[in-house]
């Protein structure tokens, strides 16, 4: 079903009650008035330029995408999620360079006033990551974790209160 109404969810239910901090992740806006939250995810460059409806946009590769950024305008106040699932693969330069990318990324993410999303990428609870990795990773890329994780709250709850007054 979930499928059907390009339904992702972000959070999970807990011993069988519904959580209220549940966020739904959706392909298009849907057709409907929803009474949960939920944020338009896209993958395609054109859809995340104004006047766009998308809320966060995919980067699956960061170097060709800073290019694009930097030609475009991008829509104020989107979220560019980045994922770790694609690091466990490559190797020592490659896992350097991204960093990298990560650094200028969210340089990037400051001056165009976006918000950058590091996530797992995990299409399951084995390929989780932990708050310490998580927060590693940030210490490494030159970002404050607690600065991080509090304009990431900030961030979705100005999408959040959009959404559901």
């Amino acid at each position: 079903m979930a499928e059907i109404l390009a339904i992702d969810i972000v959070g999970a239910d807990y011993h069988g009650k519904v959580e209220k901090n549940i966020i739904y992740r959706l392909n298009r806006k849907p057709s409907i008035i929803t009474n949960y939250p939920y944020l338009v995810v896209c993958e395609k460059i054109d859809q995340m330029l104004s006047p766009s409806i998308a809320d966060i946009f995919v980067v699956k590769d960061i170097k060709k995408i800073n290019a694009n950024l930097k030609k475009n305008k991008v829509k104020k106040g989107i979220g560019l999620e980045v994922t770790i699932a694609d690091l466990r693969k490559a190797d020592g330069l490659q896992i350097g360079k991204w960093f990298n990318q990560i650094r200028g990324l969210y340089k990037f993410c400051k001056s165009s006033n976006c918000q950058l999303i590091l996530s797992s990428g995990a299409n399951s609870a084995l390929e989780m990551v932990s708050g310490r990795s998580f927060d590693s990773i940030l210490k490494i890329c030159d970002i404050n974790p607690e600065r991080y994780w509090r304009e990431l709250e900030l961030w979705i709850e100005s999408k959040r209160r959009i959404r559901c007054l």
